[in-house]
């Protein structure tokens, strides 16, 4: 693989992971869980703050879509009071697979439930994977609590791979906006709204600041209201 195919994949999955990480940020507070050690009926450690994982998995199926990736259980142990498993993580990147290496999860066994047990040190142990990516990145980074108790999105920082864009002012021409096929722009209070088949044209409209609208259904982009 020549150099110039080597630095569009990575382009490619770096832009992919900012997707991930925006629409689980998007998802607000819903999408957040406080994670309790727990002992005797008290709380032990430290509280911490994750994504719940069914939230996770949903970004990562909409962004890289089912089929590009997968992983393997490498090993379960199932112990006394808990079940430990080690994951690989594999995605693909054009036409070829690569694993990103495995973690190890594990889960506290309840009521003699091993099954519950396994899949919840397998779900760890993915989550874990993925954050070798950065998807899920807020996490770790501490930012979660003020969402879980306050309902507010954490502040989202400029794609490392790409420069700081200025805001778009309203006085901006649509022509100004990336040309995609079967793509039209309209400007209302505040935003840019792209209408037509956009279905298959995500992507780009991601790479170019667009957003999700879930209640609305379509695709928008704030813009600056200064001249």
């Amino acid at each position: 693989m020549s150099d110039d195919e080597n630095s569009n994949k990575k382009i490619t999955i770096t832009q992919q992971v900012e997707a991930i990480n925006a629409q689980l940020r998007a998802f607000g507070r819903e999408a957040v869980q406080e994670i309790k050690m727990m002992k005797d009926g008290q709380v032990i450690g430290q509280v911490r703050y994750g994504y719940k994982p069914q939230y996770v998995f949903d970004a990562v199926n909409d962004v890289l879509l089912p089929e590009n990736w997968r992983y393997e259980v490498v090993s379960k142990e199932i112990f006394d009071n808990q079940v430990v498993a080690e994951v690989k993580l594999f995605l693909r990147a054009g036409d070829e697979w690569f694993c990103k290496g495995s973690q190890t999860g594990q889960m506290q066994i309840i009521k003699k439930n091993v099954g519950d047990a396994m899949k919840g040190a397998i779900t760890d142990a993915l989550q874990k994977c993925l954050s070798l990516l950065s998807i899920g990145s807020d996490a770790y980074k501490g930012l979660l609590r003020e969402v879980y108790h306050s309902g507010r999105q954490p502040q989202a920082t400029p794609p490392r791979s790409q420069p700081r864009q200025q805001p778009t002012k309203t006085n901006q021409p649509t022509n100004e906006l990336p040309k995609i096929a079967g793509i039209k722009y309209q400007r209302r209070d505040g935003i840019v709204v792209a209408t037509g088949n956009s279905f298959d044209k995500k992507e780009l409209l991601k790479s170019a600041g667009f957003r999700w609208d879930g209640s609305d259904k379509h695709w928008y982009k704030e813009v600056s209201t200064t001249q």
